[in-house]
Parts: structure tokens; C-alpha cells; sequence
């Protein structure tokens, strides 16, 4: 496989992961700033390479300035990428007309297909701001946030709130509960002697 794939590939596999969370670092060898001139992953696909470029950004953004200058380059009203796709279907639509007057269901298609972007632009329209403002949380919103979401590390040995609400001990054959009295073992079957 030539050294471009191998660090079209690993740099996307760690971006992926980063983006669901974990911690990756790559070797320098298969690290993208080795790479001088970028890789046209998609061939002839230059649009798409493009926004995948700005999905690139978008997930390394490292706070919501960031992120707002990023996704600017998919809601700009005149220059972004969401207008351009609508154009370009509202284009294909007009362009099935004028080629075949019976493929007007096609055409349509199309047509709506540009509708639905316009929709999600009017939707993001006005986002800017509060971009802007994603990860400026108080300390206080912070704190309450990490007690309501455990640290996954300590949930295989959390205790279930059954036994927290009963006190029992949830690691002997008997238990007990707050007031001393015995619980007996449950009588589950067992393999047979």
C-alpha cells in the first residue's frame, strides 16, 4: 500500500476515534503533517474532498469560536457549502427539464431535494451566536454535569441501587441488612452432583 494510503487511513481511523472520545496518538511515520502537499482522497471528487476538510475542522475545533468559523464554511447564506448544493440541485432539476419534458417526476425530485436544504439553512440561519457560546459553561454546570454522569471507569464496580437502598453487601453468600438480620442466599439451581 503506498505510504499517502497508509496516512490517508490512519489519520481518518484516529480522527474517528477522537471523535467518539478516545485518546489517540499515531506515530510520526503515519502522522499527516509528514505529508507536504494533501492527498486527494476522493479523486475526482473535489467537493467532497473539500468538506471533508471542513468536517476535519469541525471536529478539531477546540471551542466554539472555532467551531463557528468552521461551520461557517457550510451556513455562510451566499458562499457556503449548503448554498452551493442547493444551487446545484435546484440547477439539475431545471437542467431534466429543459433535457427530457417527460422526466418531470425526476425533476421534481430534485426540486424538493433543493427545498429540504433551504429548510436546514432557515433552520441554522442565526446560529453564529450561540456557537460561539457551546463549551463556556459555568464550573457550576460542569460539576453538576461530572456527578449526574458517573466516571465509566468505576462503573463495573458501582453498586447497584437496589443494594445501596437495602445496605447490603453485595460481595458475601449471606447478607445482611442495616439492622443485622440475615438474608438467605437465593436457591437458584445448581449443577447436579
Amino acid at each position: 500500500m503506498p505510504v499517502a494510503d497508509k496516512v490517508a487511513i490512519a489519520s481518518h481511523a484516529a480522527e474517528m476515534l477522537r471523535a467518539a472520545r478516545y485518546e489517540v496518538t499515531l506515530p510520526p511515520s503515519l502522522g499527516t503533517a509528514r505529508m507536504s502537499p494533501p492527498v486527494p482522497v476522493l479523486g475526482p471528487y473535489a467537493a467532497g474532498a473539500e468538506l471533508l476538510q471542513i468536517t476535519d475542522r469541525i471536529r478539531a475545533a477546540e471551542n466554539g469560536a472555532d467551531l463557528q468559523r468552521a461551520v461557517d464554511h457550510l451556513l455562510h447564506p451566499e458562499h457556503g457549502a449548503l448554498e452551493r448544493v442547493r444551487e446545484a440541485l435546484e440547477a439539475a432539476g431545471e437542467h431534466i427539464n429543459d433535457l427530457d419534458d417527460e422526466a418531470y417526476a425526476l425533476a421534481d425530485r430534485f426540486g424538493f431535494a433543493a427545498e429540504f436544504v433551504s429548510s436546514a439553512q432557515s433552520e441554522l440561519d442565526d446560529s453564529d451566536a450561540e456557537l460561539r457560546r457551546v463549551g463556556h459553561v459555568s464550573s457550576a454546570g460542569s460539576q453538576a454535569r461530572s456527578s449526574v454522569l458517573p466516571d465509566h471507569r468505576g462503573a463495573a464496580l458501582a453498586m447497584s441501587p437496589a443494594v445501596a437502598k437495602a445496605h447490603l453487601s453485595p460481595s458475601s453468600g449471606v447478607e445482611t441488612t442495616a439492622a443485622g438480620t440475615a438474608v438467605r442466599p437465593s436457591h437458584a439451581p445448581g449443577p447436579r452432583r
